[in-house]
């Protein structure tokens, strides 16, 4: 993946594991939840990093269809 990714923890609700943006200048940014555990940081990270990959971001698609379809697909 040749895309510039940049990644902040930030406190938020624990429902929150992490989400991601799509930048104006062609790059991400991840946030995830500081307050969640490591394990679960990791897990998030990779989630969000699939979601780049797949160009989800950029999808018409309703987000919990999307949502749905990655958590099949990458757990």
């Amino acid at each position: 993946m040749k895309d510039r990714v940049f990644t902040y923890y930030m406190d938020m609700p624990t429902t929150i594991r992490s989400f991601v943006v799509s930048n104006n200048d062609t790059s991400f940014t991840i946030i995830i939840n500081a307050k969640i555990g490591k394990d679960q940081q990791l897990r998030a990270y990779r989630h969000e990093i699939n979601h780049i990959k797949n160009g989800d971001y950029d999808n018409k698609r309703p987000v919990n269809l999307i949502e749905l379809s990655a958590h099949r697909t990458h757990g």
